[in-house]
């Protein structure tokens, strides 16, 4: 049997000579693995299917619970990802965070469609922004909503430097203090990327890679799960 999905690359692993297997995140069927045969081969006619965050319309062929990739037709490979060091980790990390969050069939077209658009996203703009923003609709796409509005103990609006509780996924102004300090910079960045009211001043490169640090510390905490790419994105040099 044949089927049709529009996916995206989100991982690969090389095997044999030249094949190459890679997990699918699918608009609709969720992930899955799929193989690709002899696209490591110089000239492979499948090869740009192969390519980490490739975006394409795949035809696999199903034999049992086994799927291997017969023609593909790419909608996008985000080029400019790969000729950026900060870009190519940040798409990497948001697949990873992808593939940490869905298990094999899982089926979330509102997190698909929100890659997709961060990935486009990440190739013309500021890729912090883009993966914080995504970061944030994961987390609440997995029940993790960070509330940016107020102190979780008084009620009183968030300003100025406050604590963040990883265990809670709660912020608390400075006078109700319980968890990590917060920067300004931080909590304004988080506040822009949300789509809320913020203070453009406050929008810096050091308050982005500390969000990021953030929404990556609350993410270890609700999955125990690791992703690599992004703790590599936050070592970057600014």
């Amino acid at each position: 049997m044949e089927i049709k999905v529009d996916a995206i690359v989100i991982r690969t692993a090389d095997y044999g000579e030249s094949d190459r297997m890679l997990t699918l995140f699918t608009l609709q069927r969720g992930k899955l693995s799929a193989a690709a045969k002899g696209v490591r081969k110089a000239g492979a006619k499948l090869r740009f299917a192969a390519q980490p965050f490739c975006f394409a319309e795949y035809v696999l062929a199903q034999r049992g619970e086994r799927n291997t990739v017969i023609s593909a037709a790419e909608t996008d490979s985000f080029y400019a990802l790969r000729g950026d060091i900060g870009k190519f980790y940040a798409a990497a990390s948001l697949a990873g965070v992808c593939d940490a969050l869905l298990y094999d069939g899982m089926v979330s077209e509102e997190l698909f469609l929100r890659a997709v658009n961060a990935l486009r996203g990440m190739c013309d703009g500021d890729e912090a922004e883009e993966l914080i923003s995504f970061l944030l609709a994961a987390l609440e796409l997995s029940g993790y909503r960070l509330d940016l509005s107020g102190c979780a103990g008084c009620g009183a609006l968030l300003g100025g430097k406050c604590f963040f509780d990883v265990a809670d996924g709660c912020f608390y102004c400075a006078d109700c203090a319980r968890g990590a300090g917060v920067s300004a910079e931080t909590l304004e960045v988080l506040k822009k990327c949300a789509g809320e009211e913020c203070d453009p001043a406050k929008v810096t490169r050091e308050g982005k890679r500390r969000a990021v640090k953030l929404l990556y510390a609350f993410f270890r905490a609700k999955t125990e799960t690791e992703v690599k790419a992004l703790a590599e994105y936050i070592a970057l040099p600014q």
